[in-house]
């Protein structure tokens, strides 16, 4: 195998997927394992959701499922550690750090149990899962943070969901820096409305809004979040690191006014 192919040709490579049992994380294993790649799906609620999605991945590798607590320093490490051992020699590939929650709240109304919730959630569990799964990384091994095109364009309503994804863009370029020495590349992608089952009837008026925001006219897929996780995982962006890539159909390119609504994942 040889030219493009090959740099993205994950066959013999374990990755690791934190909250890969949900719409998006599930979208990005599928890319992953597609490109032979071994899939340790993370999850932390639901075991019988995850082992349905393992099971439904395709390719030549091995996947299988573990459970942690993204806010538990210990539980992360020992899924880390089992994701490592199974990887063996050849050591942990790739992190796509997906793990998160989504929830809305006017900003005076916004508890402070609430607040810790979203940044552990979408900032503390990506830092747990880096500072594990680094260690068991050798040369040539990428992470890939999933950001939102919130954390450049906050809108209402998700004061702590924005300022999270901010912070992991930061995160992001630090990590970048501090790992770039070991050999491992750190970037960011940060997905505007990927599309799921009945978005479109539980959220007509923001769904519309999008569309009608976007250059491209719709939404996004998935797959189409993953297929930016596997080249900037891939040798094919060896070059690469402390990046941030918006993959939102073009809509943050759209006036501030004409997509101010939240943009669930």
């Amino acid at each position: 195998m040889s030219g493009l192919e090959g740099l993205l040709d994950f066959g013999g490579k374990t990755v690791l997927v934190t909250g890969a049992s949900g719409n998006l994380g599930l979208g990005i294993a599928l890319v992953f394992a597609r490109a032979g790649a071994s899939i340790v799906l993370h999850y932390r609620d639901h075991p019988e959701r995850a082992e349905a999605a393992a099971a439904a991945l395709p390719g030549p590798g091995h996947h299988v499922c573990l459970a942690a607590d993204g806010a538990n320093e210990a539980s992360v490490r020992r899924c880390v550690d089992e994701a490592a051992r199974l990887s063996g020699e050849a050591g942990l590939a790739v992190l796509v750090n997906n793990a998160g929650s989504y929830p809305s709240s006017p900003l005076l109304e916004l508890e402070q149990a609430s607040w810790i919730e979203v940044i552990e959630a979408n900032l503390g569990s990506a830092h747990l899962f880096t500072s594990a799964a680094a260690r068991h990384m050798l040369p040539g091994a990428a992470i890939v943070n999933i950001a939102s095109i919130e954390g450049l364009r906050p809108v209402r309503g998700h004061a702590h969901y924005a300022a999270a994804k901010a912070a992991l863009i930061s995160y992001t370029q630090t990590s970048a820096l501090e790992l770039g020495p070991l050999g491992i590349r750190v970037n960011s992608v940060s997905p505007g409305l990927v599309d799921r089952t009945g978005l479109a009837a539980a959220w007509p008026e923001g769904y519309r809004r999008f569309i009608a925001a976007a250059p491209l006219g719709r939404t996004g897929h998935p797959e189409e979040v993953g297929n930016a996780c596997l080249f900037l995982a891939s040798p094919a962006a060896s070059w690469i690191t402390g990046a941030n890539l918006v993959v939102d159909g073009g809509v943050s390119a759209a006036a501030p006014q004409d997509a101010q609504a939240p943009l669930p994942h």
